[in-house]
Protein backbone atom coordinates (compact mmCIF):
# COMPACT_ATOMS: atom_id res chain seq x y z
CA UNK A 1 0.00 0.00 0.00
CA UNK A 2 1.51 3.70 -1.31
CA UNK A 3 2.17 6.12 1.22
CA UNK A 4 -1.37 7.54 1.46
CA UNK A 5 -4.10 8.52 3.43
CA UNK A 6 -5.79 5.12 4.49
CA UNK A 7 -9.73 5.22 4.61
CA UNK A 8 -11.03 4.15 7.69
CA UNK A 9 -14.45 2.17 8.28
CA UNK A 10 -15.44 2.04 12.16
CA UNK A 11 -17.54 -0.49 13.46
CA UNK A 12 -18.81 0.22 16.54
CA UNK A 13 -18.97 4.21 17.72
CA UNK A 14 -19.38 4.09 21.77
CA UNK A 15 -16.70 5.06 24.17
CA UNK A 16 -13.88 4.07 22.31
CA UNK A 17 -14.93 4.06 18.39
CA UNK A 18 -16.20 7.80 18.80
CA UNK A 19 -14.15 8.92 21.70
CA UNK A 20 -11.00 7.52 20.86
CA UNK A 21 -10.64 6.59 17.67
CA UNK A 22 -12.93 8.65 16.04
CA UNK A 23 -11.28 11.48 17.37
CA UNK A 24 -7.96 10.35 16.60
CA UNK A 25 -8.79 10.84 13.07
CA UNK A 26 -9.64 14.28 13.26
CA UNK A 27 -6.39 14.93 14.59
CA UNK A 28 -4.25 12.64 11.75
CA UNK A 29 -5.58 13.95 8.67
CA UNK A 30 -3.23 13.00 5.80
CA UNK A 31 -2.82 9.79 7.31
CA UNK A 32 -5.95 8.27 7.88
CA UNK A 33 -9.80 9.24 6.72
CA UNK A 34 -13.15 8.16 8.19
CA UNK A 35 -15.42 7.52 5.07
CA UNK A 36 -17.77 4.85 6.99
CA UNK A 37 -19.02 3.90 10.20
CA UNK A 38 -22.20 1.30 11.25
CA UNK A 39 -23.79 1.26 14.57
CA UNK A 40 -26.58 -1.21 16.08
CA UNK A 41 -27.67 2.64 17.45
CA UNK A 42 -29.33 3.63 14.25
CA UNK A 43 -29.50 7.00 16.08
CA UNK A 44 -25.76 7.55 17.38
CA UNK A 45 -24.70 6.26 13.25
CA UNK A 46 -26.54 8.77 11.72
CA UNK A 47 -25.35 11.55 14.40
CA UNK A 48 -21.53 10.45 13.42
CA UNK A 49 -21.83 10.12 10.24
CA UNK A 50 -22.89 13.88 9.84
CA UNK A 51 -19.98 14.62 12.27
CA UNK A 52 -17.97 13.19 10.29
CA UNK A 53 -18.97 13.40 7.11
CA UNK A 54 -19.14 10.55 5.91
CA UNK A 55 -21.29 7.67 4.99
CA UNK A 56 -23.36 5.43 7.68
CA UNK A 57 -24.19 2.07 6.53
CA UNK A 58 -27.36 0.14 8.04
CA UNK A 59 -24.89 -3.11 8.76
CA UNK A 60 -21.49 -4.51 8.57
CA UNK A 61 -21.67 -6.41 5.98
CA UNK A 62 -22.75 -3.13 3.80
CA UNK A 63 -19.36 -1.48 5.59
CA UNK A 64 -17.50 -4.54 4.81
CA UNK A 65 -18.54 -4.31 1.03
CA UNK A 66 -17.71 -0.54 0.71
CA UNK A 67 -14.96 -0.64 -1.89
CA UNK A 68 -13.43 2.43 -0.39
CA UNK A 69 -12.90 0.89 3.04
CA UNK A 70 -9.01 0.14 3.47
CA UNK A 71 -8.98 -0.32 6.94
CA UNK A 72 -11.35 -1.61 9.65
CA UNK A 73 -11.43 -0.73 13.42
CA UNK A 74 -13.16 -3.52 15.63
CA UNK A 75 -14.76 -1.64 18.63
CA UNK A 76 -17.85 -3.52 19.52
CA UNK A 77 -18.46 -5.52 22.48
CA UNK A 78 -16.00 -7.48 23.79
CA UNK A 79 -17.68 -11.10 23.25
CA UNK A 80 -18.02 -9.81 19.57
CA UNK A 81 -14.33 -8.44 18.42
CA UNK A 82 -12.76 -12.07 16.82
CA UNK A 83 -16.13 -12.45 14.98
CA UNK A 84 -16.87 -8.97 13.30
CA UNK A 85 -12.44 -8.90 12.87
CA UNK A 86 -12.49 -12.42 10.99
CA UNK A 87 -15.66 -11.06 8.40
CA UNK A 88 -13.72 -7.68 7.59
CA UNK A 89 -10.35 -9.71 7.11
CA UNK A 90 -12.35 -12.12 4.77
CA UNK A 91 -13.84 -9.13 3.11
CA UNK A 92 -9.78 -7.71 2.33
CA UNK A 93 -9.76 -5.50 4.73
CA UNK A 94 -6.93 -4.44 7.12
CA UNK A 95 -8.01 -4.46 10.75
CA UNK A 96 -7.40 -2.77 13.99
CA UNK A 97 -9.23 -4.38 17.09
CA UNK A 98 -9.91 -2.68 19.95
CA UNK A 99 -8.74 -4.67 23.09
CA UNK A 100 -8.83 -7.63 24.61
CA UNK A 101 -8.27 -8.69 21.37
CA UNK A 102 -10.29 -11.73 21.67
CA UNK A 103 -11.73 -13.26 24.79
CA UNK A 104 -9.45 -16.47 24.32
CA UNK A 105 -6.33 -18.22 22.51
CA UNK A 106 -8.44 -20.07 20.40
CA UNK A 107 -10.11 -16.63 19.33
CA UNK A 108 -6.57 -14.98 18.59
CA UNK A 109 -5.63 -17.65 16.39
CA UNK A 110 -8.45 -17.63 14.47
CA UNK A 111 -7.85 -14.19 13.63
CA UNK A 112 -4.60 -14.55 12.68
CA UNK A 113 -5.03 -17.58 10.58
CA UNK A 114 -8.23 -14.97 8.91
CA UNK A 115 -5.46 -12.32 8.61
CA UNK A 116 -2.85 -14.68 6.96
CA UNK A 117 -5.27 -16.36 4.39
CA UNK A 118 -5.95 -12.71 3.45
CA UNK A 119 -2.82 -11.21 3.37
CA UNK A 120 -3.69 -8.70 5.11
CA UNK A 121 -2.62 -6.58 8.35
CA UNK A 122 -4.11 -7.48 11.97
CA UNK A 123 -3.37 -5.18 14.89
CA UNK A 124 -4.05 -5.19 18.18
CA UNK A 125 -4.71 -1.47 19.59
CA UNK A 126 -2.90 -1.80 22.68
CA UNK A 127 -1.82 1.80 22.62
CA UNK A 128 -1.05 2.33 26.30
CA UNK A 129 2.14 0.54 25.91
CA UNK A 130 3.00 4.44 24.37
CA UNK A 131 2.24 6.18 27.84
CA UNK A 132 4.89 8.27 28.51
CA UNK A 133 5.50 6.97 32.00
CA UNK A 134 5.66 3.18 31.06
CA UNK A 135 8.40 4.28 28.50
CA UNK A 136 10.12 6.37 31.21
CA UNK A 137 10.08 3.11 33.51
CA UNK A 138 10.97 0.60 31.33
CA UNK A 139 14.27 2.85 30.23
CA UNK A 140 14.91 3.18 33.79
CA UNK A 141 14.64 -0.32 35.05
CA UNK A 142 16.39 -1.38 31.56
CA UNK A 143 19.36 1.42 32.53
CA UNK A 144 20.38 -1.32 35.36
CA UNK A 145 20.40 1.12 37.60
CA UNK A 146 18.06 -0.56 40.29
CA UNK A 147 19.64 -3.57 39.86
CA UNK A 148 17.83 -7.12 39.81
CA UNK A 149 14.24 -6.29 39.72
CA UNK A 150 12.50 -8.28 42.66
CA UNK A 151 9.33 -6.53 42.82
CA UNK A 152 6.55 -4.89 40.68
CA UNK A 153 3.08 -3.24 41.17
CA UNK A 154 0.75 -1.76 39.11
CA UNK A 155 -2.16 -0.37 40.82
CA UNK A 156 -5.04 0.71 38.75
CA UNK A 157 -7.67 2.09 41.10
CA UNK A 158 -10.89 4.02 41.60
CA UNK A 159 -14.10 3.63 43.85
CA UNK A 160 -17.68 4.08 41.77
CA UNK A 161 -20.43 2.20 40.58
CA UNK A 162 -21.24 0.90 36.99
CA UNK A 163 -24.24 -0.74 35.42
CA UNK A 164 -23.85 -0.90 31.60
CA UNK A 165 -22.69 -3.41 29.28
CA UNK A 166 -19.24 -3.49 30.74
CA UNK A 167 -20.18 -5.22 33.75
CA UNK A 168 -22.10 -7.90 32.58
CA UNK A 169 -20.31 -11.61 31.43
CA UNK A 170 -22.92 -11.84 28.95
CA UNK A 171 -20.84 -9.11 26.97
CA UNK A 172 -17.49 -10.31 28.10
CA UNK A 173 -17.44 -7.64 30.02
CA UNK A 174 -15.61 -6.96 34.23
CA UNK A 175 -12.50 -5.69 35.06
CA UNK A 176 -10.54 -8.17 33.49
CA UNK A 177 -11.59 -7.65 29.63
CA UNK A 178 -12.20 -4.11 30.15
CA UNK A 179 -9.38 -2.53 31.32
CA UNK A 180 -7.36 -5.28 32.60
CA UNK A 181 -5.53 -5.33 28.84
CA UNK A 182 -3.54 -2.56 29.25
CA UNK A 183 -1.88 -3.39 33.11
CA UNK A 184 -1.44 -7.26 31.96
CA UNK A 185 0.54 -5.94 28.65
CA UNK A 186 2.56 -3.78 30.84
CA UNK A 187 3.22 -6.57 33.28
CA UNK A 188 4.02 -9.04 30.28
CA UNK A 189 6.69 -6.89 29.20
CA UNK A 190 8.28 -5.63 32.03
CA UNK A 191 7.95 -9.73 33.30
CA UNK A 192 10.09 -10.45 30.76
CA UNK A 193 10.54 -13.69 28.56
CA UNK A 194 8.97 -17.01 29.77
CA UNK A 195 5.16 -18.05 30.75
CA UNK A 196 4.23 -16.85 34.13
CA UNK A 197 2.75 -18.91 37.07
CA UNK A 198 -0.43 -17.02 37.53
CA UNK A 199 -2.16 -16.36 40.99
CA UNK A 200 -5.85 -14.48 40.88
CA UNK A 201 -8.59 -13.51 43.07
CA UNK A 202 -11.89 -12.04 41.43
CA UNK A 203 -15.11 -10.75 43.12
CA UNK A 204 -18.11 -8.32 42.65
CA UNK A 205 -19.22 -5.52 44.84
CA UNK A 206 -20.26 -2.58 43.33
CA UNK A 207 -21.43 -2.77 39.85
CA UNK A 208 -25.01 -3.83 38.86
CA UNK A 209 -23.76 -6.52 36.47
CA UNK A 210 -22.54 -10.03 37.54
CA UNK A 211 -18.75 -9.40 36.23
CA UNK A 212 -16.04 -8.73 38.64
CA UNK A 213 -15.36 -5.62 39.62
CA UNK A 214 -12.36 -6.20 41.84
CA UNK A 215 -9.36 -8.23 40.59
CA UNK A 216 -5.98 -9.35 42.14
CA UNK A 217 -3.61 -10.75 40.23
CA UNK A 218 0.09 -11.55 40.74
CA UNK A 219 2.47 -13.20 38.45
CA UNK A 220 5.66 -15.21 39.25
CA UNK A 221 8.47 -17.35 37.55
CA UNK A 222 12.16 -18.64 37.95
CA UNK A 223 14.15 -15.62 37.57
CA UNK A 224 11.79 -13.14 36.62
CA UNK A 225 10.20 -10.12 39.12
CA UNK A 226 7.05 -10.68 41.04
CA UNK A 227 4.61 -8.60 39.31
CA UNK A 228 1.55 -7.90 40.98
CA UNK A 229 -1.60 -6.49 39.78
CA UNK A 230 -4.28 -4.64 41.59
CA UNK A 231 -7.30 -3.38 39.38
CA UNK A 232 -10.27 -2.44 41.29
CA UNK A 233 -13.48 -0.41 41.42
CA UNK A 234 -13.72 -0.33 45.40
CA UNK A 235 -10.49 1.50 46.41
CA UNK A 236 -11.23 5.04 47.38
CA UNK A 237 -7.40 6.39 48.35
CA UNK A 238 -6.06 5.92 45.36
CA UNK A 239 -2.20 4.61 45.73
CA UNK A 240 1.10 5.13 43.79
CA UNK A 241 0.22 3.44 39.90
CA UNK A 242 3.76 2.42 40.38
CA UNK A 243 6.25 0.66 42.62
CA UNK A 244 9.46 -1.16 41.43
CA UNK A 245 11.82 -2.60 43.99
CA UNK A 246 14.85 -3.84 42.95
CA UNK A 247 18.04 -4.83 44.50
CA UNK A 248 19.89 -1.15 44.53
CA UNK A 249 17.24 0.63 44.66
CA UNK A 250 13.59 1.61 43.60
CA UNK A 251 11.02 3.65 41.90
CA UNK A 252 7.46 4.86 42.67
CA UNK A 253 4.78 7.24 40.98
CA UNK A 254 2.06 7.80 38.71
CA UNK A 255 1.75 9.35 34.93
CA UNK A 256 2.18 12.53 36.48
CA UNK A 257 5.73 12.08 38.64
CA UNK A 258 8.00 9.48 38.73
CA UNK A 259 10.91 9.40 41.46
CA UNK A 260 13.68 6.64 41.84
CA UNK A 261 16.13 6.27 44.18
CA UNK A 262 19.87 3.52 43.96
CA UNK A 263 22.94 3.12 45.68
CA UNK A 264 26.18 2.10 44.12
CA UNK A 265 27.41 -0.77 46.97
CA UNK A 266 30.85 -0.80 44.67
CA UNK A 267 32.04 2.13 47.26
CA UNK A 268 30.88 0.00 50.19
CA UNK A 269 32.77 -2.73 52.26
CA UNK A 270 32.01 -6.35 51.58
CA UNK A 271 29.49 -7.92 54.01
CA UNK A 272 30.15 -11.83 54.29
CA UNK A 273 28.10 -14.06 57.11
CA UNK A 274 28.88 -12.79 60.47
CA UNK A 275 27.43 -15.32 63.06
CA UNK A 276 29.11 -13.53 66.29
CA UNK A 277 26.47 -11.74 68.45
CA UNK A 278 26.22 -7.38 67.00
CA UNK A 279 27.69 -5.02 69.24
CA UNK A 280 25.62 -3.88 71.59
CA UNK A 281 22.62 -6.81 70.64
CA UNK A 282 22.00 -3.95 67.65
CA UNK A 283 20.50 -5.05 64.34
CA UNK A 284 23.33 -4.79 61.36
CA UNK A 285 23.25 -0.92 60.05
CA UNK A 286 25.49 0.82 58.09
CA UNK A 287 25.25 4.12 56.21
CA UNK A 288 23.70 4.16 52.36
CA UNK A 289 24.13 6.66 49.77
CA UNK A 290 21.21 7.29 48.20
CA UNK A 291 21.13 8.82 44.90
CA UNK A 292 18.00 10.30 43.52
CA UNK A 293 16.23 11.31 40.07
CA UNK A 294 12.86 11.95 38.60
CA UNK A 295 10.72 12.56 35.87
CA UNK A 296 8.04 14.79 35.00
CA UNK A 297 6.13 14.91 31.61
CA UNK A 298 6.69 17.91 29.32
CA UNK A 299 3.42 19.89 28.69
CA UNK A 300 0.04 19.12 29.58
CA UNK A 301 -0.51 16.21 31.44
CA UNK A 302 -2.93 13.79 30.68
CA UNK A 303 -3.73 10.77 32.75
CA UNK A 304 -4.70 7.87 31.81
CA UNK A 305 -5.23 5.60 34.76
CA UNK A 306 -8.12 2.77 35.33
CA UNK A 307 -11.67 3.78 33.87
CA UNK A 308 -10.23 7.23 32.39
CA UNK A 309 -9.81 7.27 28.74
CA UNK A 310 -5.72 6.93 27.29
CA UNK A 311 -3.85 9.70 26.68
CA UNK A 312 -4.42 11.20 23.50
CA UNK A 313 -0.36 11.44 22.68
CA UNK A 314 0.26 7.72 23.70
CA UNK A 315 -3.26 6.94 21.20
CA UNK A 316 -1.72 9.29 18.06
CA UNK A 317 2.10 7.43 18.64
CA UNK A 318 -0.08 4.20 18.15
CA UNK A 319 -1.65 5.15 14.62
CA UNK A 320 1.86 7.21 13.33
CA UNK A 321 3.34 3.69 13.85
CA UNK A 322 0.53 2.01 12.38
CA UNK A 323 0.06 3.91 9.26
CA UNK A 324 3.82 3.45 8.42
CA UNK A 325 3.23 -0.47 8.86
CA UNK A 326 0.44 -0.24 6.42
CA UNK A 327 1.63 2.46 4.00
CA UNK A 328 5.57 2.01 4.11
CA UNK A 329 5.73 -1.94 5.18
CA UNK A 330 6.99 -1.19 8.08
CA UNK A 331 7.02 -4.01 10.87
CA UNK A 332 3.73 -4.03 13.14
CA UNK A 333 5.47 -2.39 16.73
CA UNK A 334 2.63 -4.91 18.71
CA UNK A 335 2.08 -7.68 17.04
CA UNK A 336 -1.04 -10.22 17.36
CA UNK A 337 1.74 -12.98 18.55
CA UNK A 338 2.93 -10.56 21.37
CA UNK A 339 -0.44 -9.78 22.36
CA UNK A 340 -1.76 -13.59 22.23
CA UNK A 341 0.78 -14.50 25.03
CA UNK A 342 -1.08 -11.79 27.24
CA UNK A 343 -4.55 -13.35 26.42
CA UNK A 344 -2.48 -16.74 27.30
CA UNK A 345 -2.09 -15.03 30.69
CA UNK A 346 -5.90 -14.17 30.76
CA UNK A 347 -7.14 -16.88 30.31
CA UNK A 348 -4.80 -18.32 33.24
CA UNK A 349 -6.29 -15.47 35.03
CA UNK A 350 -10.11 -16.82 34.29
CA UNK A 351 -8.99 -20.40 35.31
CA UNK A 352 -7.41 -19.54 38.89
CA UNK A 353 -10.31 -16.84 40.09
CA UNK A 354 -13.14 -18.65 38.17
CA UNK A 355 -14.06 -16.00 35.65
CA UNK A 356 -15.97 -16.85 32.63
CA UNK A 357 -15.35 -15.64 29.96
CA UNK A 358 -18.28 -14.98 28.13
CA UNK A 359 -21.60 -16.48 29.67
CA UNK A 360 -24.56 -16.02 27.86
Amino acid sequence: MADHSVKVGIIGLGRSGWSIHAQAMKTMLGRFQVVAVTDANAERALQSAAELGCRRHESIEALLADPEVELVIVSTFNYLHAAHAILALRAGKHVLCEKPFGLTLAEVDAMTAAAQAAGRILAPFQQRRYEPDFQKIKDVIDSGILGEIVHIRLAWQGFGRRWDWQTSRAFGGGNLNNNGPHPLDHAMVLFGEGEPQVWAQASRHLCSGDAEDHLKVILYGAGRPTVEIELTSVWPFAQDRWVVAGTRGGLRGHERRLEWKWVDFSGLPERPLDLNPTPDRSYNSEKLEWQTATWEPGGEVQAGGAGAPPPVDSVQAFYADFHRALCQGAPLVITPAAVRRRVAVMEKIRQVAGIAAVSR
